[in-house]
């Protein structure tokens, strides 16, 4: 193998598993970080990110492969201890003297094989350059149709807590996981406080099944809370609902039933105000005026989820006005909603224009990219989605790769940028190779992509964790084998009931360590994991997964060859595979049809 030299830019959560997996190759590789520490947003800074950020994927899910979370519990960590959790990673795998900070990459260009880099101390030269700047660089700029507001306007990025907004009237723009967290911090404060969305929103308590059995449940005082925190099981948690074998082994139309079904019950409890405005809008998301009307079979896959019940939690209280209207006037400070889609009861029903007076708008718009210092002779598609897995662009070969740009709709940025390290390091020592028609499966997939994720068309780095992580380990040969039922039921009702932990993917093949494992799965024994009470698991999933397996997956494997393929070809086929099965081009597989029996 010959040992290649390795820049990668940036040293948040993608950068830092980059770097670790390079070196575990045997790489020469450096990290170029223009700040003086590491975790990008999750950094030790309390600037890097406000202050009332909780992760939305828990401690176990946000974990590395192969170094477990301290806590011997299942919890959502705060962003300090995130940050910890990350320094305590870079040491442990020596990665700190192998940075270079408060150093900025001026230009990147690409001379025949070589990069050469400027930066602020100097140049250096790579054989392969990995961009891990992630996509929170840029804040979008103010729309024009907020030019003529004659209050203040800011962005999100500017937002550290509440405090300047006190006896304030505040519009908060976005729905989105920070916006949650910005309006509910806001709202405590503000004389009166507006989110506004343009179309309806689906939102996922990230405790299903606490909200449902506990009326009145805090999600955000028991994430503050250490003592409740240890009164939670795996089977409390949102991930355990959309990222199980069991459950992504069901067809998409029954995966999706399961959804709207429980946001009618949500939708329906009166004694619960916070859940039925979570179930009203959910469910208004996949079913208002204009939209396709496939995207109702579709549910929650059919866009991005917000992860976070602060705004529903807050509007159920009466603290918050939720406003979904098509389009927004301003004049002054006077903000008119017209075309209102949703009303601030979550009915779906038309309603007057909407007219408030505010003091300041707050902008949860999000990101933009900078690539302007990646210079090449080759045009690039700057869509995650253009790029082989959300990473690599063709034609470049191990040149170039863009990690931290597939954003799983369940699951966390760091384990997919993980498993993209752990393959380019691969690719790197020639023990690996992309496809030879790279363009032609990144096209196929890209199209499925698009037409899977219909209600989100900006966000191109959303991907599926499921798939996603299947696809991946089966290039890099680290799938977790099948447990047999007969010999370990522990093991194997883990395996189909369980998240999809990024520990799985430990246990054979490249960089294989089961002890690490071990190490986590031991602390969370079945008996008291509540996963196997939960009776729509047992009831629906179970039953249905056996059947898809067995027979409608074996049909399709031998009757449809077309169905086999990835992405989206006709109703019957996008609606009838297991949901696994339909992103990022991870295939049926001939003995997937009988894993239930082993």
């Amino acid at each position: 193998m010959k040992k290649k030299v390795v820049v990668i830019v940036g040293a948040g959560p993608s950068g830092l598993v980059a770097l670790k997996e390079m070196l575990e190759k045997g790489h020469d590789a450096t990290i170029i970080e223009k700040s003086g520490v590491i975790g990008g947003v999750f950094s030790t800074l309390r600037e890097s990110s406000y202050d009332a950020l909780y992760l939305t994927i828990s401690n176990v899910f946000m974990a590395y492969s192969d170094f477990p979370c301290e806590e011997d519990y299942i919890k959502y960590s705060k962003k300090e201890e995130y940050a910890v959790y990350l320094e305590r990673y870079a040491a442990h795998f020596g990665l700190l003297d192998r940075i270079k900070f408060n150093t900025t990459v001026e230009a990147a260009t690409l001379e025949g094989e070589t990069w050469r880099i400027k930066c602020s101390d100097g140049e250096v030269s790579a054989d392969s350059l990995i961009v891990c700047t992630g996509s929170n660089q840029v804040p979008k700029k103010t729309p024009e149709i907020f030019a003529p507001f004659g209050g203040k306007v800011v962005h999100s990025s500017q937002f550290q807590n509440a405090d300047a907004f006190k006896g304030e009237r505040v519009l908060i723009v976005g729905t989105g996981e920070s916006a949650s967290d910005v309006a509910a911090e806001i709202a405590g404060v503000a004389q009166h406080a507006t989110v506004w969305a343009r179309r309806p929103f689906i939102l996922a308590p990230r405790y299903t099944a606490r909200h449902i059995t506990k009326p009145g449940f805090d999600e955000y005082l028991c994430m503050q809370t250490e003592k409740m925190w240890r009164e939670c099981y795996v089977g409390d948690f949102l991930e355990c609902q959309t990222t199980s074998r069991a459950i992504n082994a069901l067809p998409l139309w029954m995966y999706s039933m399961v959804r709207q079904m429980g946001w009618k019950i949500m939708a329906s409890d009166f004694s619960n105000k916070y859940l039925e405005f979570l179930g009203k809008y959910s469910r208004a998301a996949t079913a208002y005026p204009g939209v396709d009307k496939s995207v109702y079979l579709r549910a929650d896959q059919a866009g991005w989820v917000t992860k976070n019940s602060r705004i529903s939690e807050m509007a159920g209280r009466g603290s918050l006005e939720v406003v979904v209207a098509q389009n927004l006037r301003v004049e002054g400070k006077t903000v008119t909603f017209s075309d209102v889609l949703v009303d601030s009861n979550g009915e779906r029903n038309a309603s007057p224009d909407v007219v408030n007076d505010y003091d300041t708008i707050v902008l949860c718009t999000g990101y933009t990219n900078d690539f302007d210092w990646i210079r090449t002779e080759q045009k690039l598609d700057w869509c995650p989605r253009a790029w082989f897995k959300h990473c690599w662009p063709s034609g470049f070969g191990d040149k170039l790769a863009f990690i931290g740009w597939a954003r799983p709709h369940q699951g966390g940025i760091p384990q997919t940028s993980e498993l993209c390290a752990r393959f380019h390091a691969l690719l790197l020592s020639g023990e690996r190779e992309l496809p030879a028609n790279i363009a032609e499966v990144t096209k196929t997939e890209s199209e499925a992509e698009t037409r899977y994720y219909v209600l989100s068309p900006n966000l191109t780095s959303l991907c599926d964790w499921p798939s996603f992580a299947s696809s991946l380990t089966a290039m890099i040969g680290c799938e977790p084998p099948v447990p047999w039922l007969v010999f370990s039921p522990s093991k194997w009702l883990k395996y189909w009931l369980y998240p999809m932990w990024p520990c799985w993917y430990r246990l054979k093949g490249p960089g294989a360590k089961p002890e690490v494992f071990d190490q986590v799965m031991d602390r969370f024994p079945v008996i008291g994991s509540k996963v196997l009470v939960d009776p729509v698991t047992l009831a629906i999933t179970i039953p249905f997964s056996v059947v898809q397996k067995f027979f409608v997956n074996t049909m399709f494997f031998l009757f449809k060859p077309f169905s086999r393929l990835p992405g989206y070809h006709g109703f019957p086929t996008l609606y009838n595979k297991s949901k696994l099965n339909i992103l990022h081009g991870y295939k049926m597989k001939v003995k997937s049809l009988f894993s239930f029996a082993m």
